[in-house]
This record gives structure tokens, C-alpha cells and sequence, in this order.
């Protein structure tokens, strides 16, 4: 199994276990059931955004958190039309680009790194509706985002993550400059 099946498993058990839940946490925006992908796009940078490799460690189902990387850790940090992708830690993992003389072709799924350091330094990012269904469309190209874009993700950590794969219900995603 690739790992863009690994991560469509993974998505999956998680969204049959909470497809009924609702967030009832206070001052998270929750996007509008037809307004998908767009409406978590923010143009004011959320506060207080921290390291993905060490909010992995303390995050658990129901907490709010802010985390900042890029897009990157897999060959597709997209999942093709569904609101999905893998956000990795810069200070941990490191792209091919900024490696030199490295000549990949897909800088962006870090396969110099160790495969244990890239698991533990990344996570998955994805939009529900206001009923926790996954939104029918994908990520890339919307506020520009691509492989490599540095964003600040802030949402709520979904039910169905664990210690192999942290799964955040975003509630607004800023695009780095």
C-alpha cells in the first residue's frame, strides 16, 4: 500500500468514526456546508502557531491548536478532490530543495529524511462542513496552495487521530507570502 492509500485509509476510519459528532468548541469557526475549502482561508495569520513535532507529542481529540509548515512529506500531500493534505515541519524535515545539489523532482516529500522522523513531523490537515463531512473538493491551487506552500493551520484535533497520524479539523488556514 503507497502512502497516499495509507492516508485515504487513514482519513476514512477516522471520518466513519466522527461523521455524526459536531464541534461544540467556542470561538472556532466552523465552515459553511457550502462554502468548502474557501471558507477556512484567512488573511490574518493566526496567533501563537507552533511546531508541528511538538504539538504531536501533547495534542489529543478536542484540543484547539495552531501549527505552521509546509506542504510536504508525501510523493502527493494531496488527496485528489477531497479537502486533505499533509503539512510537515520545517524544523525537522527537510525538502529536497533546500538541499544542494539535490536534483528531485518532487522536493517535497522529504525522502532524504528518516521515515520515522518524517511520520513524527507531520500531519494531516483536512475541511469538514458543519456536519463533519469531508468537503468534495481538493486543496491544491485554492489561495494558491501547493507543494512546498508555508501556511499556519489553525483547527481542532479530529476524532480518529493517534499517535501515528494526528488528523486536524481546520478552521482557518493562512497562506504564507
Amino acid at each position: 500500500m503507497n502512502n497516499t492509500n495509507c492516508i485515504i485509509a487513514i482519513v476514512a476510519i477516522a471520518l466513519s468514526s466522527c461523521s455524526d459528532k459536531k464541534e461544540t468548541t467556542d470561538n472556532i469557526s466552523t465552515p459553511s456546508k457550502n462554502n468548502g475549502i474557501a471558507s477556512v482561508i484567512v488573511n490574518t495569520e493566526p496567533k501563537d502557531a507552533q511546531a508541528i513535532y511538538k504539538t504531536r507529542k501533547t495534542a489529543v481529540v478536542g484540543d484547539v491548536i495552531t501549527v505552521h509548515g509546509k506542504v510536504m512529506g508525501r510523493i502527493d500531500p494531496f488527496v485528489p478532490g477531497r479537502a486533505i493534505m499533509v503539512l510537515g515541519d520545517p524544523q525537522t524535515i527537510t525538502s529536497c530543495d533546500l538541499i544542494p545539489d539535490d536534483v528531485c523532482e518532487t522536493p517535497w516529500d522529504v525522502c532524504c529524511d528518516d521515515p520515522d522522523t518524517i511520520k513524527d513531523s507531520t500531519l494531516t490537515i483536512q475541511v469538514v462542513d458543519t456536519d463533519g463531512n469531508l468537503i468534495k473538493s481538493g486543496f491544491k491551487g485554492v489561495a494558491n496552495i501547493k507543494e512546498l506552500s508555508q501556511l499556519v493551520v489553525k483547527g481542532v484535533v479530529a476524532e480518529g487521530s493517534n499517535k501515528d497520524n494526528l488528523l486536524l479539523n481546520a478552521t482557518a488556514v493562512f497562506v504564507k507570502p
